[in-house]
């Protein structure tokens, strides 16, 4: 599925939109379980030994009382202090950059998805594709700039409206062959290295604990 996004950077005066979509295709192989006589069994969700059928459980805000209250009657609070729940982002605003390295090697990233230039949902072939050229033409430029800089691009990032927690993400360049694209990588976690090492090892000479004998 492809989401748009709109992505802005005022220092080059980058302003063009794009989609994007998940690079994990997430193939997995169709697994049956059978018994010994051949039976398709399936692993669902019980209570009590009694089989739910989907759609029979649901959640809900709920106090002690057993009272039910809908979602946007409610406020959030984190250490006291009330925190909005997040948003979709729609216009990534890139607020800085940081060197390559640190998207490779320092952070955990979570998601990965490919970007690609929007027609702007024009109606007409020659509208759609002089968008689509627009947009590539922004693109093409973010992608000459962290290349030659070795840089990745940053900006705050939600992928969807959940959690409370605003994350990050970072824009590459990336290349095969004479071919260009540029990816964006969803921040989740910083690396901590804890085995880091300094020099070249070597291995100790051998002790011994007997003492040679001499006559002076």
């Amino acid at each position: 599925m492809a989401y748009k996004l709109q992505v802005v950077e005022d220092k080059m005066g980058l302003n063009f939109n794009i989609k994007y979509s998940n690079l994990a295709k997430d193939i997995r192989p169709e697994i049956e379980a059978k018994t010994s006589n051949g039976t398709i069994v399936k692993e669902r969700s019980t209570y009590q030994g009694q089989v739910l059928g989907p759609g029979s459980t649901n959640r809900q805000w709920v106090d002690d009382q057993g009272n039910v209250y809908a979602k946007q009657d409610l406020k959030f609070y984190h250490q006291g202090q009330e925190v909005p729940e997040n948003v979709q982002t729609k216009v990534f605003t890139i607020e800085g950059y940081q060197p390559e390295k640190n998207y490779t090697d320092n952070y955990v990233i979570s998601t990965y998805y490919e970007m690609y230039p929007s027609t702007n949902d024009m109606k007409k072939d020659y509208d759609k594709e002089r968008a689509r050229i627009t947009n590539l033409t922004g693109m093409k430029k973010l992608y000459d700039y962290l290349k030659a800089n070795k840089m990745v691009a940053r900006g705050e990032f939600s992928a969807s409206s959940k959690g409370f927690l605003v994350g990050d993400a970072y824009i590459r360049a990336v290349d095969f062959g004479n071919k260009w694209c540029l990816e964006m990588g969803v921040f989740k976690e910083e690396k901590v290295f804890e085995h880091l090492q300094e020099d070249v090892p070597q291995i100790p000479a051998a002790q011994t604990t007997t003492k040679r004998l001499k006559m002076v």
